[in-house]
């Protein structure tokens, strides 16, 4: 049988996974998916759009799972993000910004192959826990449509703060040529410990780590041996700026040749490497644009979220009953 824990390892980001794996393994969790359903009504309506009784039930036994709180806590955080998913939903309607149900599907399917589950497979181990697919799915679209508006306005701003950059550094007669920034394309490879795991356990999976380390010569080939290892994920990060990544990580990237994974890092999952697919020097103006883009897309991401967030509370006609 598959563990419900290869779920959170590859959840975490999207929900609070680890905690909600321990849940759905307890003996409370069983017991909380058989409470009984009460008759669904309209809670709120945000924009004539209604959310239900059964819409913030369905929510809170998700977020009471994966964050550990409480009924009235869980219920009242349920409310709150449904109102929030609504108008970023509604927003995205109104920019042009859908998301099909087909690429919400593939975006589950991919979390439950990284799980090394099927679809169908990965929906009954929500269920045990209480949670519809939908619930699931519902706040993955919402997320992806958000996170397209989000992207396209710190984008635009960003735009105009690069070219004043560049027109300040060309005003100051600086070399654009000695700018430089790092580029690089990465896959995460995590080697799986339980948090109950020995003190040989982990030890043993540390050497497991530094093994595939040392036979890992190309992504090609390497992110294929790593697959078919035993509890062993890999994540597609994708392309990272240094001005991305933490000054340790930083560090061990620029200190690893292209092809190559980097040294085996304990953290609550395991342990981790990262393959070095692409590493490629990007000098000049476009050094001074890509900083900028990555900069502004990391520092800024939660504070536009919240601000746009705010912006579409003001202007909703929000009803609650």
């Amino acid at each position: 049988m598959l563990h419900i824990g290869t779920i959170a390892r590859t959840v975490r980001g999207t929900l609070t996974a680890t905690a909600l794996a321990a849940a759905l393994l307890s003996p409370a969790g069983t017991a909380f998916i058989g409470s009984a359903r009460a008759e669904s009504i309209i809670k709120v309506v945000v924009n004539d759009d209604a959310i239900t009784s059964m819409d913030i039930q369905s929510r809170a036994r998700l977020l009471q799972l994966a964050m550990h709180l409480a009924p009235g806590p869980a219920a009242k955080a349920a409310q709150d993000e449904l109102i929030d998913e609504r108008l970023r939903v509604q927003e995205g309607s109104r920019r042009g910004v859908v998301v099909s149900e087909d690429a919400v599907t593939a975006a589950v399917t991919s979390i439950a192959e990284r799980s090394k589950m099927t679809l169908p497979q990965f929906e009954r181990a929500l269920g045990q826990g209480g949670v519809p697919i939908k619930t699931f799915k519902d706040r993955i679209r919402a997320q992806m449509v958000w996170g397209r508006i989000v992207r396209a306005k710190i984008q635009q701003d960003i735009k105009t703060e690069s070219a004043d950059l560049i027109q300040q550094m060309r005003n100051r007669e600086k070399n654009a040529n000695a700018i430089t920034a790092s580029d690089y394309m990465l896959q995460r490879v995590v080697f799986a410990v339980q948090r109950s795991a020995s003190a040989a356990d982990v030890n043993r999976r540390k050497v497991e780590a530094e093994a595939l380390r040392g036979k890992f010569r190309s992504c090609d080939e390497g992110l294929k041996l790593a697959k078919s290892l035993r509890e062993v994920a890999v994540i597609n990060v994708g392309r990272k700026l240094a001005s991305e990544v933490p000054p340790g990580l930083k560090d061990e990237l620029e200190n690893t040749a292209e092809g190559r994974l980097t040294s085996p890092q304990r953290s609550d999952l395991g342990f981790e490497m990262y393959a070095i697919c692409s590493k490629i020097a990007v000098t000049g103006e476009a050094a001074v644009t890509a900083g900028l883009d990555a900069e502004a897309l990391d520092k800024r991401g939660e504070e536009t979220s919240k601000k746009l967030t705010q912006e579409l509370r003001q202007k909703a006609n929000i009803i609650y009953r």
